[in-house]
């Protein structure tokens, strides 16, 4: 007799590719005939993002842009600070070893940035950047979830929460906004630098779209128009929101987005009244896109006949199990001094922060991540003197996060933004930093799933009379209600109504009395 099940349709998502590389992005600079020679440099920052990407035959091909600001100090000349662009190509391939076609988001970051002054318009740079690919395989599953009232089974469920991304995709995105120099501010003679950051917001999500919004934090370094007023910096913040077409979202999934700054154009032009204080920005965003669910079933782990025996057919799945996913925040506060040889910080123009992860642990159930903070200022000197000085400063940090079940045989995935940051100079001319580092965690757990895929039920000889009636038994040590009935082949329900039990728990040495027949 075949026994006709009820189903549950389980949709789920197997990571199976998730690869690491580091290349180095390099080339000469040549500074541009309408700039001055460099005698210094004061900054450089790097951005990489991966512009082209093809998988065939099991690998994959791809390939990107680093693109690098330089900011210097002019040669021979009472000009204040330049500032040079460079793009560098990087490309590779990675095997894979996959033999199936499916779907690889592939990600980059710039991880150091090195030069080498050559000569007085001439410097070699080289990024080191991290490339990652990641893809997962979307599979349906059906899963034996009840049976029929009248069935001779007796079956027992389980509940089951099984984690699956359903997108992992990367966007672009244009801002375009117009600037305005606050009143108090002077005008502008020349942009020195302008670094603009994306801060993640709040998401919407829809059936197949989302509606990314975030925030840019833009900077502005500028040369005064009227050379006495010197150097100035304009801040501004500029909200945005744009809908994404991704396929598989929902209003059931959980999102993450992060943005990098791709590109950044603009142009200083007039105001109504004909002076420079207007600044024309497009900002091209690349987003990258996680979004996943989680769904709860329950599902048939054993079964058993009364009246027969049931030739159970079992097979094993592994799934996805969500440990945690979420963010969190870490406030830092520390001292930046500025170091023997150089003069002290009378203001400071510019201060940015980069944070790395560089560990993760785990540890009774809790994620420990470890990273270092690198901080790059600009300032001027007490002294009094026109010129423009850099330093950079580093410091530790630790981050818990508690991740419940996590064990080394988890997958960990952490990143890291700063999120505000403020300083202020105090009497010594020490720099006090004070920066909100922001988490995205998530820990996933691979689970074996035992479940039954099918039963056919093969009639028995009538009992012998000497086996029906009852049967003493003393609970031992990890047993179950459900184990002993089904050792018995009897209900468990009868078990317990006949031994007044309100529940079916159990203890060692329990006197049970068990109806046969």
């Amino acid at each position: 007799m075949q026994i006709h099940f009820q189903k549950e349709d389980l949709y789920a998502s197997k990571m199976i590719t998730n690869q690491t590389m580091s290349l180095l992005a390099e080339g000469d600079v040549i500074v541009p005939d309408i700039k001055p020679d460099i005698k210094n440099i004061l900054q450089t920052e790097a951005v990489a993002i991966v512009t082209n990407r093809e998988f065939a035959d099991g690998k994959l091909s791809f390939s990107g842009l680093a693109s690098v600001k330089i900011l210097y100090i002019p040669e021979g000349t009472t000009e204040g600070p330049k500032s040079i662009d460079a793009k560098f190509e990087f490309k590779d391939v990675i095997d894979l070893g996959l033999t199936e076609n499916v779907e690889i988001n592939v990600k980059a970051q710039a991880e150091q940035v090195e030069f080498s002054l050559i000569n007085s318009r001439k410097l070699n740079m080289k990024v080191l950047v991290t490339v990652t690919a990641r893809g997962y395989r979307q599979r349906e599953l059906a899963l034996l979830a009840g049976v029929e009232p009248d069935c001779p089974l007796q079956v027992r469920t389980k509940p089951l929460s099984v984690y699956r991304v359903t997108a992992d995709t990367s966007k672009e995105l244009t801002v375009t906004e117009t600037l305005e120099i606050p009143g108090a501010k002077p005008d502008v003679d020349e942009i020195i630098k302008l670094s603009v950051k994306a801060l993640r917001g709040e998401c919407k999500i829809m059936s197949g779209k989302m509606i990314a919004k975030g925030t840019l934090v833009v900077r502005t370094l500028y040369q005064c128009l009227d050379p006495d007023e010197g150097i100035h910096i304009a801040e501004h913040e500029v909200p945005f929101g744009e809908m994404l077409e991704i396929p598989g979202l929902d209003d059931t999934c959980m999102c993450n987005v992060s943005y990098a700054v791709k590109d950044v154009y603009y142009m200083l032009k007039d105001d109504a009244n004909g002076d420079p204080r207007v600044i024309s920005l497009d900002v091209v965003l690349r987003a990258d896109v996680v979004a996943s669910k989680i769904q709860d079933v329950q599902y048939i782990d054993d079964c058993y006949s009364l009246s027969g025996r049931a030739e159970i057919a079992r097979d094993t799945v592994e799934l996805d199990e969500l440990l945690c996913e979420g963010i969190s925040h870490l406030n830092l506060k520390e001292i930046l001094s500025v170091p023997a040889g150089l003069p002290a910080a009378g203001s400071v123009y510019s201060l940015e922060c980069r944070p790395k992860v560089s560990e993760l642990l785990v540890a009774d159930e809790k994620l420990i991540i470890r990273g270092k903070l690198s901080v790059f200022v600009l300032y001027a000197s007490a002294e009094g003197d026109e010129a423009m000085y850099s330093l950079e400063g580093e410091y530790d940090f630790e981050h818990i996060v508690p991740a419940d079940g996590a064990d080394g045989t988890a997958f960990f995935e952490c990143g890291v933004t700063d999120q505000n940051i403020s300083f202020s100079l105090n009497a010594a001319s020490e720099i006090e930093l004070r920066c909100v580092l922001e988490f995205y965690t998530r820990a996933v757990r691979r689970q074996a799933v035992e479940h039954i895929t099918g039963c056919e039920l093969t009639e028995e000889e009538v009992e012998n009379e000497a086996r029906r009636g009852l049967v003493i038994y003393f609970a031992q040590h990890g047993d179950t209600l459900w184990d002993i009935a089904k050792h018995y082949r009897t209900d468990q329900h009868k078990v317990m109504k006949l031994n007044q039990m309100d529940s079916t728990q159990i203890l060692a040495g329990q006197k049970i009395l068990i109806p046969r027949g």
